[in-house]
């Protein structure tokens, strides 16, 4: 692809963006080619509509509105970014803690379940202690 300008704009473009009767040339050409300040340097050229200026002005205008409509919308975008980084930071801080917690949880269970044996263990000792005392006093009892 030959080096450039992606879009090329000429003046009948132009003047159809601005608004201008794209049939009179004469008139484009004193339009594009000369600023807005400048005095008109032939006769001719003074036939100019008087609304010129205000088409300038109206689309500056418009171009100032874009670009705050621009300056705006890179706003709202930097402040998206800023907000998915503090959205990222708490998810990795969320995550953290669900390890964490993963983690504390499973030591918890183990540590319940070991409670648990250890009181199932002191009942089935009582249960035999008692089992076996009964068993001795038939035994006194009946041996006397």
């Amino acid at each position: 692809m030959p080096p450039g300008p992606k879009f090329k704009r000429d003046s009948k473009d132009r003047a159809h963006l601005l608004g201008l009767d794209s049939s009179d040339e004469e008139e484009e050409e004193i339009f594009l080619n000369s600023s807005p300040n400048a005095p008109h340097q032939s006769a001719h050229h003074s036939t100019r509509p008087p609304d010129g200026n205000h088409k300038i002005r109206q689309v500056q205008g418009q171009v100032k509105g874009v670009i705050g409509v621009m300056k705006d919308n890179i706003g709202k975008v930097l402040e998206r970014g800023e907000k998915l980084e503090d959205l990222e930071e708490r998810s990795g801080e969320l995550a953290d803690s669900a390890t964490s917690f993963r983690h504390s949880s499973r030591k918890l269970k183990d540590k319940l379940w070991w409670q648990q044996c250890r009181v199932k263990l002191i009942l089935l000792t009582l249960l035999v202690l008692i089992i076996f005392i009964i068993i001795v006093v038939i035994l006194i009892r009946y041996k006397s």
